[in-house]
Order: structure tokens, then C-alpha cells, then sequence
């Protein structure tokens, strides 16, 4: 059995590569972390939690241990009874620093129902049987695709694609198109966009279609944030269905400190920017585009919402240094710490596990232990899980501090 006593561990994090990271001088996570950039080596995310795709590890004595071994063995002690109990003995959250240079696919997550089918009748293309809600937090920025645009938008968009028209189902589009400004299409533009992702196996006519959007678009000149991207994203990954998916969806740009929440069901793609995310403990992903990874356009159909409204960005005021992102999520709240010169808080676990991640400056934690005072201390691109027997301790810093915690409600 491993000795577990109630302390702050130190979290040794893995790095996903995948091919959308930045690389080279633009690699945010090896900066972040303090390390060098391996030359042309996408750096695309850091997860940290005990995903059992790739947990974080702790260090007791002289092993590095899975953190999802420690919670297998330290049950209780680690995440407390309540969780323990939700959760099903897991650690009901993953966060991570995701850092993207190019469009990440067009996708939605499951709800728990659906998740549970898809991983009964699909396990090699879906992971688990868990949900997966989302909050994406700018560090500098963020641009991305996120649901349905309002249906009047939608159909003022698509006047000036009349290629769409052409591919797609064209009752379909004029049905669409003719209600610009007027009546707001909603069936219409659901019937269209589903036939339109249907035919995305028809190579060669989709291979017209964006073929003649891109001629059309470097002809005219000025074009629109959606058709800047159409363009960019073309030189990636060519003529993709992902790509008629940009005049239909809400395009947001996040300045540092905002963030989106996106639930079960909401279809977005992360385009460009360095971000903090946390989810529940899934990597269940539906994709229907702008990937090389596995689409399955059918089921993206079936459990895709269409909201038909704005993407509801989260701005909180952080002028108290103390930001709460607030969601309907019921694995994780993320705080996030940004004090000027200096503070010291008592905190108590509440019977609940949390993790902190230092994205500036340094942090101590002070504790007792066996009737001993111990202190702790971790810098930017330090991590760190605190289970939830660590009854009380003490965080402070004598500088300025970034920390985001997370922890379950």
C-alpha cells in the first residue's frame, strides 16, 4: 500500500502533440512551463488530472505515481466522501493549457445518455461513457467557432455563398436565403445544414463548391473575419466540409480573462489562441470536419443543438483579483487568483479535492502535519493536487500571483 499522509503534491504533467499545436518560437506550453521547444514539435496540450489516457503523477519517496492509482488505493482520503460518492470514485474534472496555431475540428460532446451508447457500441472512437461540458479561459486570446449563429444571421451569411446553394439542397438555400430580414428560418436552415454535412462524402462536387467560394473570395478582396478563415484554413487542410461550417456558426474572439462554456450538444472549434480548459473527465469528441482524425457526421447530426443565439461570452470582473467562472457543470469551478504585491489566505478543503495551476509568479502553501508546520512552494507552470483529507492550509504570495484552482461545487 502506498503511504498517502495529507499534503499539496506536485503534479508531473503530460503533453499531447497533436498536429494543431504551436511549434518552435510560437510554442506557448514549453514557455509556460519553463522548458525548450523541440524543433518543429507541435505543442498542443497539457493535461493535468488523472484522465487515464494520460494522468499527471505524484511523487512519494522515491516513485512517480499515477494520480489515478493513488485514487484507486486513497479513495477517501484523496477526493472525500461526497465526491467519492458522485463521482464513482473518480476525479470528476481534467484541466488542461491548450494551445492551438490552426483550426482544431468542428465538433460537440455527448450528453452522459449518449455517451453511454456511444461508448457501448463504439468504444475504439469513444473512450468512455462520460460527458464532456467545457470552459475555454483566454490567456491572450482566443478565437473561435461556437453554436449556431441567430437564424436571421445565418441566412444574411449565406446570401453571399451562393455556392452553398449549388452543393447543398438549393430549395433548401432559397428557402433560407429569401428570409433574410424577415422571418428567421429555423427548420429551413437545420434541413440545409444537415443535407449539407450528409454530402460531405461527395468529394469532387465539394471540391467545386469551396473551390469556387475560395476563387470568388481572393477575387473581391475585402472579405469577412468567417471568409478570412475560410481562406486560411483551406491552406491546412484543403477542401474540407468542416469548412461551409464558417457561415453558420457564431465566430468569437476572446480577449485575455474571458472565456465560453460550451454544454453537450453545442458545436464549436477552437481556431488560434492559448487557453486554460477544464471539462469533465472525458475525451469523448464527436467530429465532423477540419481534422484528420476519425468523423462521424451522422451521429455529430443526431446529437448537435441548434440554438439559433449569440455565443454568450463570459466577461467576470476581476477587479477584486478573486474571478469565479461560474457554469451549470456539475465536475468543476474555476477560480482564478490574480493579486498584485502579495496575499495570504486561509483555506479549508471542505471534504473536496482541488487542483491549482500557477500561470505567474510563485505561491506557498503552508500546512501541519503530525503537529508540524511544513511549506511548500511552486512557480509558473507548476501544478499541484491538494486531496481532500488536507483539511486546512494556508496559500500566500509575496508578488504579484496568476493561479487558477479548481474545484468541485
Amino acid at each position: 500500500m502506498i503511504e498517502f499522509i495529507p499534503q499539496p503534491y506536485k503534479l508531473y504533467n503530460k503533453i499531447q502533440h497533436y498536429d494543431w499545436g504551436t511549434r518552435n518560437d510560437r510554442a506557448f506550453i514549453p514557455k509556460f512551463l519553463g522548458q525548450q521547444a523541440a524543433p518543429d514539435t507541435p505543442y498542443a496540450e497539457l493535461w493535468i488530472g488523472s484522465h487515464p489516457k494520460a494522468p499527471s503523477e505524484i511523487e512519494i519517496g522515491s516513485r512517480r505515481i499515477a494520480l489515478n492509482e493513488i485514487i484507486a488505493q486513497h479513495g477517501h482520503e484523496s477526493l472525500g466522501k461526497y465526491v467519492y460518492d458522485k463521482f464513482s470514485g473518480t476525479l470528476p474534472f481534467l484541466l488542461k493549457v491548450l494551445s492551438a496555431a490552426h483550426a482544431l475540428s468542428i465538433q460537440a460532446h455527448p450528453d452522459k445518455r449518449q455517451a453511454v451508447r456511444l461508448h457501448a457500441s463504439h468504444p475504439e472512437h469513444y473512450p468512455d461513457d462520460n460527458h464532456k461540458p467545457e470552459i475555454a479561459i483566454a490567456i491572450d486570446a482566443l478565437s473561435a467557432l461556437v453554436g449556431f449563429k441567430p437564424a436571421s444571421e445565418i441566412a444574411g451569411s449565406l446570401l453571399a455563398v451562393p455556392e452553398i446553394g449549388e452543393f447543398a439542397d438549393e430549395k433548401l438555400y432559397l428557402q433560407v436565403v429569401n428570409a433574410a430580414g424577415a422571418d428567421s428560418p429555423e427548420e429551413a436552415i437545420k434541413e440545409l445544414y444537415s443535407d449539407m454535412m450528409t454530402r460531405g462524402e461527395q468529394k469532387e462536387r465539394l471540391s467545386a463548391c469551396v473551390r469556387k467560394i475560395r476563387e470568388r473570395l481572393l477575387r473581391e478582396g475585402a472579405r469577412s473575419p468567417e471568409e478570412g478563415q475560410f481562406l486560411a484554413q483551406y491552406e491546412i487542410y484543403g477542401a474540407d466540409i468542416g469548412l461551409l461550417s464558417f457561415f453558420f456558426f457564431n465566430m468569437v474572439r476572446l480577449k485575455p480573462g474571458q472565456a465560453i462554456f460550451t454544454d453537450a450538444g453545442v458545436p464549436h472549434a477552437y481556431i488560434e489562441g492559448n487557453i486554460i480548459e477544464c471539462m469533465a473527465n472525458s475525451d469523448n469528441v464527436v467530429r465532423a470536419g477540419l481534422t484528420n482524425k476519425f468523423k462521424d457526421v451522422a451521429t455529430l447530426l443526431e446529437i448537435v443543438r441548434f440554438d439559433f443565439s449569440d455565443a454568450g461570452i463570459i466577461d467576470p470582473d476581476s477587479k477584486s483579483g478573486e474571478v469565479v467562472y461560474d457554469t451549470k457543470a456539475e465536475e468543476f469551478r474555476i477560480t482564478r487568483l490574480l493579486k498584485k504585491g502579495g496575499f495570504r489566505k486561509v483555506c479549508k478543503s471542505n471534504d473536496r479535492p482541488s487542483i491549482l495551476l500557477v500561470a505567474g509568479g510563485e505561491i506557498e502553501v503552508l500546512w501541519n502535519h503530525a503537529g508540524v508546520d511544513h511549506l511548500k512552494s511552486f512557480s509558473k507552470g507548476d501544478s499541484f493536487f491538494l486531496p481532500a483529507f488536507l483539511d486546512e492550509f494556508r496559500v500566500s504570495s509575496e508578488q504579484d500571483l496568476d493561479c487558477f484552482i479548481v474545484q468541485i461545487p
